[in-house]
């Protein structure tokens, strides 16, 4: 894909993002060039977003397979030249935006993994002596602070539930993992990972848990005026994507 476009230009900006409803999509401002365009359904964004002017692919296809198509897209646009940005954190853009999808995929340790065990720690043990947690949870939380299940990341969301990605100690490539989520009163095993699937346990906490998903607040003054958001869908200012050429048939994996 060749284009005149570069960055800083007024020629159009692509922004990537993901929510619940779409799943990972493309939102196109500005005179977004026909070749980038082209680009963009080749990548499989061909569907016309419901609640959001945008266009995703096909939610029968695998989250993870989405993030490596839009890696992939993103790496593509940079190299012609067409400005990329994050939907959720617009300051995010170009090279930067490569680097973030390439976070998204990656199944290595976290940088911090070592302190946020000991703040788990920390947490937990304050929890029991407290007293805070109720009985059926005080095993497990016994078993963070001496350390026999060690967790590697957390995240909080704004109702103050903390989700944690936690293994046991057997060493870098034999983890069992597993999904904590913890309040005041409670530490739990929310979901059990196979033993085979190992760091990808990362990779996973990473798109799902660490990954800004917020919308940017443009977007959220626009949902606060629905009239306006209607007139908008009526009229779009965006012209819709070409169309693609008939699939081919390729070979099952």
């Amino acid at each position: 894909m060749t284009t005149s476009t570069s960055p800083g230009t007024s020629g159009g900006l692509v922004a990537l993002g993901w929510d619940y409803d779409h799943g990972e999509f493309v939102v196109l401002n500005g005179q977004v060039p026909q070749p980038a365009r082209e680009a963009i359904y080749q990548a499989g964004f061909s569907r016309r977003g419901e609640t959001l002017d945008c266009w995703h692919q096909r939610r029968s296809v695998d989250p993870h397979e989405q993030i490596r198509r839009a890696g992939r897209l993103v790496d593509q646009l940079v190299a012609a030249r067409v400005p990329v940005a994050n939907w959720h954190r617009p300051e995010q853009r170009n090279g930067d935006l490569s680097e973030h999808y390439r976070w998204l995929q990656d199944e290595g340790p976290f940088p911090d993994a070592d302190r946020v065990a000991e703040t788990a720690r920390a947490i937990v043990s304050a929890d029991l002596a407290a007293g805070r947690l109720i009985p059926a949870d005080r095993e497990l939380a016994r078993e963070v602070v001496a350390g026999t299940v060690v967790v590697e990341a957390m995240h909080a969301w704004d109702d103050g539930v903390g989700w944690w990605l936690a293994r046991t100690p057997e060493g870098s490539d034999a983890h069992t993992y597993m999904v904590l989520r913890h309040d005041p009163q409670h530490l739990n095993v929310t979901e059990h990972y196979a033993d085979w699937y190992g760091p990808q346990a990362r990779r996973d906490f990473r798109a799902t848990q660490l990954r800004d998903t917020t919308h940017p607040p443009a977007a959220r003054a626009r949902a606060a005026r629905p009239l306006r958001r209607a007139r908008l869908a009526a009229a779009p200012s965006t012209a819709p994507l070409p169309p693609g050429p008939p699939p081919r048939r390729t070979a099952a994996r």
